[in-house]
C-alpha cells in the first residue's frame, strides 16, 4: 500500500486538472478550457493526441497506488477503501484508547503525528532491540485490523472506474504483448472489475484448485481453439497484475502461497519502513525483479496513476530506468502532483523543463482521468451482451 495525501481541505483546493509536457511548453496548462470563449487555452486535444501514442507502444506497464481505490463508492455513498488516517482510527478502536496511548507511549510516537507507517516502524524497531508481549500483540492486532479493512469488495460494490480502466489499457491487439499492471494495493479492486467484463487476469497463480503461486505462469497464455480444427487465436482480453504488496486473499502454506478468500492471515507487506526487506522475500522478490525488467525493455510506455512515490523500494527502480532507458515513455496521474509533487515528480518535471518528451504529468484523481483515456479497441456486441446481463442480474 501507497499512501497518498488525503486532507479534505487539500482535495477541495484543488486546481482544474492541468497537464505538464513539452506539448504544454514546459508549463502547466489546463486540459479543458475555462470557457467556450478559451477552447484555444485548452490542452485536451495535444494530450490526447499524446496518450494515443503512449498506449500503442510495444509495451503497455501500469503501476497504480492507494488512489485507484479511493474513488470507489458503495451504494450508500460511503467510499469503503480505507485512507492512511482511516487505518490509524482502525487501528487506535480495535486496541482500544488506553492500549494504543500505552503504545504511544511505549515507543516515544510523536505527538500528533497520526502516522500508521511510521507508528508500526517504531513498534518493528522496538521490538528488534527490547521484546514486549504489549508490543507484538499491538502489532498482531494492527495487521489483522488493516487487512480487515482492505476487505471491502463485495457482490455488490460498483467498481465503473476500474471496468473502464481496464477496457481502455488492457484491450490491446492479440499481436502486442500483454499490459502489464503492478499495484501497490491489497485490495481486490482490479480482479473483480476484471471478472465482470469478462476479462482474464495472469497473476502468477495457478488455474488448478488450490491455487498456488509460481512466476512461471506469467509466462503462460490463452488460446481459442474452435472444434472445427482451425488455428487457435489468442484470447484479446487478457492481463498481467502483479501485486507489489501482496493481497488479501493470499496465505502462506508452508513455503507455498495459494489464494484463499477468507484467510486469517494474508501474505501482505504492511505499511512500515522495513518495505524494502520485506520486497526480497518470496514471492515480492519475483514480483519486483519483473517490474524492474518491464520497465527497462525499450518501447515502453509506463502508466503511474494513483501512486504518492512514498515507496523508495518502487520509486528507485522508476527513477534509474527513466535515466537509462530512453525508449521509456511515462505519464504520472496524481491530484496533488502539482501543488504538493513529491521529490521523483519534481525530478520529472525538471526533465520536462529541459525538454525532455518522453514525460507527461498529469494533476488528476484517477476517476476523473479514465475518461481521457482514449478507448483504441471498440466494444465488442459481447463484451455489451454481458454489460446488459449483469445490470438486470440474469
Amino acid at each position: 500500500m501507497d499512501g497518498t495525501p488525503e486532507s479534505e481541505d487539500v482535495a477541495n483546493a484543488l486546481p482544474p486538472m492541468r497537464a505538464l509536457a513539452t506539448f504544454t511548453s514546459g508549463q502547466w496548462a489546463d486540459i479543458f478550457a475555462q470557457s467556450a470563449e478559451d477552447t484555444a487555452k485548452g490542452c485536451k486535444d495535444s494530450l490526447h493526441s499524446n496518450l494515443v501514442e503512449f498506449l500503442r507502444s510495444e509495451h503497455l506497464v501500469v503501476l497504480t497506488g492507494l488512489g485507484t481505490s479511493l474513488c470507489v463508492i458503495d451504494r450508500a455513498g460511503n467510499k469503503p477503501a480505507p485512507t492512511m488516517s482511516d487505518l490509524w482510527n482502525a487501528v487506535r478502536g480495535a486496541v482500544g484508547i488506553e492500549s494504543f496511548e500505552a503504545i504511544l507511549k511505549a515507543v516515544r510516537h510523536p505527538d500528533g503525528d497520526h502516522n500508521i507507517e511510521l507508528l508500526l516502524s517504531r513498534c518493528q524497531t522496538a521490538e528488534a532491540f527490547e521484546p514486549s508481549q504489549l508490543i507484538r500483540d499491538f502489532i498482531r492486532v494492527a495487521e489483522k485490523t488493516i487487512a480487515h479493512r482492505c476487505r471491502f469488495i463485495s457482490d455488490n460494490l460498483d467498481l465503473p472506474q476500474h471496468e473502464s480502466f481496464l477496457r481502455r489499457i488492457a484491450r490491446r491487439p492479440t499481436t502486442a504483448p500483454r499490459t502489464r499492471i503492478f499495484t501497490t494495493n491489497y485490495d481486490l479492486c482490479f480482479e473483480t472489475a476484471a471478472s465482470r467484463i469478462h476479462m482474464v487476469v495472469v497473476d502468477g497463480f495457478s488455474h488448478s484448485i488450490p491455487q498456488e503461486f509460481d512466476g512461471e505462469y506469467f509466462a503462460y497464455d490463452l488460446v481459442r481453439r474452435e472444434e472445427d480444427g482451425s488455428a487457435p487465436d489468442f484470447i484479446p482480453n487478457v492481463c498481467h497484475l502483479y501485486k507489489l504488496h501482496g493481497s488479501v486473499d493470499w496465505e502462506r502454506s508452508t513455503e507455498r502461497i495459494r489464494k484463499r478468500q477468507d484467510t486469517d492471515e494474508p501474505v501482505l507487506i504492511y505499511p512500515r519502513h522495513s518495505k524494502f526487506e520485506s520486497s526480497y522475500e518470496h514471492p515480492f522478490i519475483e514480483l519486483m525483479s519483473r517490474f524492474q525488467a518491464a520497465i527497462r525493455q525499450p518501447k515502453t510506455s509506463l502508466l503511474i496513476v494513483g501512486f504518492g512515490f512514498n515507496d523508495k523500494h518502487i520509486t528507485q527502480p522508476v527513477l534509474s530506468a527513466i535515466r537509462s532507458n530512453v525508449g521509456l515513455k511515462v505519464v504520472i496521474v496524481d491530484p496533488f502532483v502539482q501543488q504538493s509533487p513529491s521529490e521523483a515528480s519534481s525530478v520529472m518535471a525538471s526533465l520536462i523543463a529541459q525538454g525532455d518528451p518522453r514525460i507527461t504529468l498529469i494533476s488528476s484523481p484517477f476517476e476523473k482521468f479514465v475518461p481521457l483515456l482514449p478507448d483504441l479497441v471498440s466494444e465488442t456486441e459481447q463484451e455489451r451482451h454481458h454489460a446488459r446481463l449483469r445490470r438486470i442480474d440474469l
